[in-house]
């Protein structure tokens, strides 16, 4: 029976790790969903959480329903990515990054963005308002991926419950937002809907931090909401995965301390004044 981590002998814990582990890598070769890299105490905490939600004992039990039914698999590695998601959720980020677009990708004729492991919709269409409004969405291109397909496939609906409008008009406005949020938006099943001008310039792939190598190079990166999921090693493999990948004078926009040590290769940043925010200057 799972028990806290507290309360476990060494010879339970070393077996429940090696349950975590044979989970986590039948999660991968089975369904792509790579989480063998993420912080292990907090996954360690969702995966007990889906447990208790359904009357799951041991992580051995949870292993042998996931490799047997796709639907529970599928909705184990939901409630391991869950999120918080609204739009222009911290105001002074997108504002600053409004400021640093157009003077950035401004002077690039045709240039790219990279959304790594997006979680939801409003991330990403938050950044194609942005260079709509900077005028640089007719010529930038903006890749979304994600390591979750069935994820990526209900982002890119691009839909959210219309009684979170009035907060998303607000968070909008706060972050230096030119127009109403309603002309970026339609309507469909009750929901509010990204318009098709928006996604125009979108490109959506499955693509793992993890395993992946670079496959282009940007002109700015972001992985605002998922970045502090992962392990140390993994993030560092992510920034170094994202160094190879960003243009000089690049906008590299991470949730990470200016930490030399940790992080060597920042040395080549200079930081913003808000904080995630930084320009390649080497």
């Amino acid at each position: 029976m799972a028990v806290p981590m507290s309360g476990m002998t060494e010879e339970e814990q070393r077996r429940e790790t090696l349950e975590i582990d044979l989970l986590l890598e039948g999660l991968f070769q089975l369904y792509e969903a790579d989480f063998r890299s993420y912080e292990r105490r907090s996954l360690r905490s969702r995966i007990f959480a889906f447990m208790a939600d359904r009357g799951i004992k041991t992580v051995s039990s949870l292993l042998s329903l996931v490799l047997h039914d796709g639907a529970a698999a599928d909705a184990l590695c939901r409630a391991l990515v869950v999120h918080e998601c609204a739009l222009f959720d911290d105001a002074a980020e997108f504002s600053a990054l409004r400021g640093m677009i157009g003077s950035s990708l401004g002077s690039f004729p045709a240039p790219k963005v990279w959304l790594a492991e997006c979680l939801c919709a409003e991330d990403v269409f938050a950044f194609a308002i942005l260079l709509m409004e900077a005028e640089l969405h007719e010529r930038t291109l903006i890749f979304a991926t994600c390591s979750n397909d069935l994820l990526l496939q209900e982002i890119r609906q691009g839909a959210f419950p219309l009684e979170r409008l009035a907060h998303y008009e607000e968070s909008y406005r706060r972050a230096g937002g030119m127009r109403s949020l309603r002309h970026y938006l339609g309507e469909r099943d009750g929901q509010a809907v990204f318009s098709e001008a928006l996604r125009s310039r979108i490109i959506w792939a499955q693509y793992h931090l993890g395993t992946d190598s670079s496959f282009n190079e940007f002109q700015l990166i972001s992985c605002r909401k998922s970045f502090r999921d992962f392990n140390p090693m993994m993030r560092r493999r992510i920034l170094n995965l994202f160094n190879d990948s960003l243009s000089r004078f690049g906008i590299l926009n991470v949730p990470v301390e200016n930490d030399a040590e940790a992080y060597p290769l920042l040395a080549k940043y200079r930081a913003a004044e808000c904080r995630g925010l930084y320009r390649r200057m080497v």
